[in-house]
């Protein structure tokens, strides 16, 4: 609880689901009500790096293949259809059960993530998915979904509480004489640190944020602004009486 809000947060919470369900990995991923990614964070009990880069890889490429990516946009699929009142899901996935082979091979295989235990809820108007993956111990979806079942609403509701503190008050409201004023502040500090010829790894060091959440500001940045290339976006220059974005206090790791 003390670590909600703060950079420790995923690891502390990952420590505590480890501990009772041997699961290596976790991502937190939240998406607008578009169904596009808004903040990513990631954490691992034995390799960070390797969990930094898959949920980089994701968040670049390929959520939207992911199976469960019609439930995470609206909440349904053909096999599982919307469930009136239903505010959580728990959702469990293996590499055999995947028919995308490049999707298995890069987010499972490669990796050696043997499945993942996933839930899904929405908050807000904005979706959150967690997502526990599993390395050195098989997942056994029966514990999982027991133990899920009974705290997942409290796991939820802490992720989803960790995104109010750690991202505040981030309105997108356009204003169309001056496209720099449709970014958020966060939006608008990556944008500055961008012009600076910071990479988003980079960025994500001076923000205390993960490159995928970066990554996502970038293209949310390009998007508003109307560039398509990075080299675009230099080219517009410095948006008028702003100096370089000031680090802030630490957010999401």
């Amino acid at each position: 609880m003390a670590d909600i809000g703060r950079p420790r947060f995923h690891a502390r919470l990952l420590e505590g689901i480890h501990a009772v369900l041997g699961a290596d990995h976790f991502s937190h991923l939240s998406y607008d009500p578009e169904g596009r990614i808004r903040h990513a964070a990631a954490a691992s009990v034995c390799n960070q790096p390797l969990i930094d880069s898959t949920t980089d890889i994701y968040v670049k490429h390929l959520y939207r293949r992911d199976p469960n990516y019609p439930l995470v946009r609206d909440g349904s699929t053909p096999e599982a259809p919307a469930r009136s009142g239903a505010d959580l899901r728990l959702l469990g996935m293996s590499p055999k059960g995947i028919g995308d082979a490049e999707y298995r091979r890069v987010l499972f295989d490669e990796p050696g993530f043997t499945g993942k235990v996933s839930l899904l809820g929405l908050q807000g108007g904005h979706r959150c998915y967690l997502n526990f993956y599993f390395s050195r111990v098989p997942l056994d979806m029966g514990h999982a979904a027991t133990l899920l079942g009974q705290y997942g609403s409290t796991l939820m509701g802490l992720a989803c509480r960790h995104d109010e503190l750690a991202f505040p008050q981030e309105e997108e409201k356009e204003v169309e004489c001056d496209p720099w004023s449709a970014l958020s502040p966060r939006e608008r500090s990556t944008a500055e640190w961008l012009m600076e010829g910071c990479t988003a790894k980079e960025i994500g060091r001076k923000m205390a944020l993960s490159p995928a959440t970066i990554v996502t500001y970038k293209e949310r940045i390009f998007s508003k602004l109307g560039v398509g290339s990075l080299r675009e976006f230099l080219a517009l220059g410095r948006p008028p009486e702003r100096r370089p974005a000031s680090l802030g206090p630490r957010q999401l790791s």
